[in-house]
């Protein structure tokens, strides 16, 4: 492409995320989500579950950047929001590269990024045709009230470094540390190991920026982790077979991605996702009991930039930070919550909620809409 084509086309891009990112005044949540959309599949689950609360009238999904450098990420994430009806701002990784997921670790796990992007219809042509990540987050946060946005980084930090080491320019006379001061009220963050560990989104790839985005980030803004020990003990995703339709790009993808006849993930992202736009307060915004609570009431987190583990330091005048974990017996509904989102018909557009029906089902939630109320086996009674 000819540099003159791709400038008249991210200029496009840019304004149209502008005209996307008006402020949310009817209680949604703005997000941007910040995803590493290329190997594990429940990436494609955090997103499913963002589109779903953006319909539904919970969330604002404002953006969505990548931060692996495959195109076929960006026009995966297209395929998905285009699929519940959604044109949503994409920045690709730069730089672009055509690479597929290939498993050499466990040679057990398949690809289905590329697969989304060809066989689903999507807005987005061209991955190149997007702006950059530290662009499109420049913008919405530019746009966006004060104390407004929540950031769900569901990957790699690096384009969260970025944005943070970003200087004043055309989008805004503000640095990017100082728009993060000013527009997000929370960077919610999948990754690491609490109190203390190692994590591939810390450690695997890019130790330095996760140092940087820890160590650095505005501390009048609150940070909430979720680490590895929390959705890596909750396996989701087990009905989606009996729930959804063939041809559903989240049941595919993760068939794809899963294989041997199974459907069934850890829940890192789609935990991280749930709690970025409903926080702790489930039974008031969808009608649940408490599922989540804070592991901790201070301190902060410390990365050790060797390698990228992260070591929690008790400090009671740090009330900024804390990490997740789940409320006890609680592993089951989590699931069960969280497969009805992932299951969730996305020409349902209004907005719906999870019944207790009894004080037996308190474990249960059940879905009521328009279909009327199924539980946890998917049958519509």
């Amino acid at each position: 492409m000819r540099l003159f084509e791709f400038l008249i086309l991210t200029a496009e891009s840019l304004v149209g995320v502008v005209e996307a990112t008006g402020d949310s005044d009817d209680g949604r949540q703005p997000i941007i989500i910040d995803t590493d959309l290329f190997s594990d599949v429940d990436d494609v689950g955090a997103l499913a579950i963002a589109n779903v609360l953006h319909n539904c009238g919970l969330a604002d999904l404002r953006g969505i950047v990548l931060n692996t450098p495959s195109h076929y990420g960006a026009l995966a994430a297209s395929a998905l929001c285009t699929y519940y009806g959604n044109d949503v701002p994409i920045a690709a990784f730069r730089l672009i590269n055509n690479d597929t997921f290939f498993d050499s670790f466990y040679y057990l796990y398949g690809e289905y990024a590329s697969k989304l992007a060809y066989h689903w219809p999507r807005k987005l042509d061209s991955a190149f045709s997007t702006p950059t990540p530290v662009e499109l987050y420049r913008t919405i946060l530019s746009s966006a009230k004060d104390k407004s946005i929540h950031i769900i980084s569901i990957g790699f930090l690096t384009n969260l470094a970025d944005l943070l080491k970003s200087e004043a320019d055309h989008i805004s006379p503000l640095s990017g540390l100082e728009l993060a001061a000013q527009k997000v009220s929370e960077l919610i963050i999948m990754g690491g190991e609490y109190p203390s560990g190692w994590e591939y989104n810390f450690g695997g790839i890019d130790p330095e920026s996760t140092a940087h985005v820890v160590h650095h980030w505005p501390k009048s803004v609150n940070i909430t982790y979720s680490g590895s020990e929390l959705g890596g003990n909750i396996f989701s995703g087990q009905s989606l077979v009996q729930r959804l339709p063939p041809d559903s790009p989240v049941l595919s993808a993760y068939q794809w991605y899963v294989g041997r006849g199974s459907t069934l993930r850890p829940s890192w992202d789609p935990i991280t996702t749930l709690y970025g736009v409903l926080g702790l307060d489930l039974p008031s915004k969808i009608g649940v009991r408490p599922m989540l609570e804070y592991g901790n009431e201070s301190g902060y987190n410390s990365i050790v930039l060797a390698n990228g583990s992260n070591v929690w330091i008790n400090d009671t005048d740090i009330t900024n930070q804390h990490w997740l974990r789940l409320v006890d017996g609680a592993n089951y509904s989590m699931a069960a919550l969280l497969d009805e989102f992932l299951s969730h018909d996305p020409s349902l557009k209004s907005c719906f909620r999870y019944d207790l029906l009894s004080e037996n089902a308190k474990d249960m939630p059940m879905f009521v809409g328009n279909r009327g109320i199924r539980g946890k086996t998917g049958h519509v009674e």
